[in-house]
């Protein structure tokens, strides 16, 4: 893990250590969910901005780990914090289930095999009354931890700080590591990164596991924080605001995921008296993106010199570029498509 990283997590800690004193219990509530969707929000940036993947799933992956986690602990008596663990394993394996035929496609054929299996979860949820008690919603009960029970707002932002603080370091350690980088190669050059030996494939299906598990683990501490789930919250309304998160923060930053998640997740607040203005600030706020931000937020940042500009690392040698030479030099890409160039005239 980087040393920024660290320093930015530091600086979460410290700020989280102090914000219980100073809110209330509602104001607690916004906060707990903030941080809910900022775990969401850090693992759909992992397979959309990191890999490149335009999945469409990442709702459907946070509503198998919520309905996991509170089946677990209705149904069979489990401790929340294992039934979390579980919940986002089950969501990690739903994802690496359905990632691995649909790498296979890409764009909006991709897009479309997700959308399907998003509208395929939906439709489980509501209709598997036996277990997921369908359209009248499950209760999930209050959690306990350790013994200690998790009973007010505050109680529970002593659980679900420390977990979205280690899920974001996490995903700090995965984006450094030869993985991570492995995913920006696969998205920007994908013939490269074939022909330097990785499986295209598998990199793929790996990011669409390790975002379902980040969705599992969000939808688990969700379901803790809200108390009643219910099927319809996990559909295409709730996938399109995380799009905004990540796309509103910047693709491909973790940062960015934060920022946006924090944003989206305040928006409805900052407009509660006006309902009729949410949607409509949706959409305004995705035009302003695309046509004055599109690298997000922290693009914007790093334009004004606010953010330090990150530096492409090679997911082969785990090192970065050397400074250039005064002479020319080919580049790398290039080096490969002259070579699948050359192949394909023989």
């Amino acid at each position: 893990m980087t040393t920024s990283i660290m320093l930015k997590l530091a600086a979460g800690v410290a700020i989280g250590a102090v914000l219980p004193f100073l809110t209330d219990d509602y104001t607690q509530y916004i906060v707990n969910i903030c941080l809910v969707y900022i775990v969401s929000a850090v693992g759909l940036n992992l397979v959309l901005g990191y890999a490149g993947q335009l999945s469409f799933a990442h709702s459907a992956f946070m509503g198998i780990g919520a309905y996991a986690t509170g089946v677990l602990m209705v149904k069979v008596g489990m401790a929340f914090l294992p039934a979390l663990i579980l919940g986002g394993v089950i969501a990690a394996l739903v994802g690496l289930v359905v990632g691995l035929p649909a790498v296979r496609v890409r764009g909006l054929y991709l897009a479309l095999v997700t959308i399907a299996l998003m509208y395929a979860v939906s439709w489980v949820l509501l209709h598997w009354t036996d277990v997921t008690f369908g359209a009248n919603g499950l209760n999930v009960p209050t959690p306990s931890v350790f013994g200690f029970t998790l009973a007010t707002e505050h109680d529970r932002y002593l659980v679900v700080f420390p977990i979205a603080v280690a899920m974001v370091a996490l995903a700090g350690m995965i984006v450094t590591s030869k993985l991570g980088r492995a995913f920006v190669m696969v998205r920007d050059i994908e013939l490269a990164a074939a022909c330097n030996g990785l499986n295209v494939m598998l990199v793929k299906a790996q990011a669409f596991a390790i975002s379902a598990f980040f969705a599992g683990i969000a939808g688990g501490l969700f379901a803790v924080c809200v108390g009643f789930l219910v099927p319809h919250g996990f559909g295409l309304v709730s996938m399109i605001t995380q799009f905004a998160m990540v796309l509103l923060g910047g693709l491909g930053s973790i940062t960015g995921a934060i920022i946006g998640a924090v944003f989206i997740s305040l928006l409805p607040e900052l407009l509660r008296n006006a309902q009729w203005a949410q949607e409509i600030a949706y959409g305004v706020l995705m035009i302003l993106v695309i046509v004055f931000m599109p690298n997000g937020i922290v693009g914007l940042l790093r334009q004004r010199g606010l953010l330090a500009r990150t530096a492409m690392i090679n997911p082969l040698t785990d090192k970065l570029p050397k400074t250039p030479s005064p002479s020319p030099a080919v580049p790398t890409s290039g080096v490969f498509f002259a070579t699948a160039a050359n192949r394909a005239g023989r």
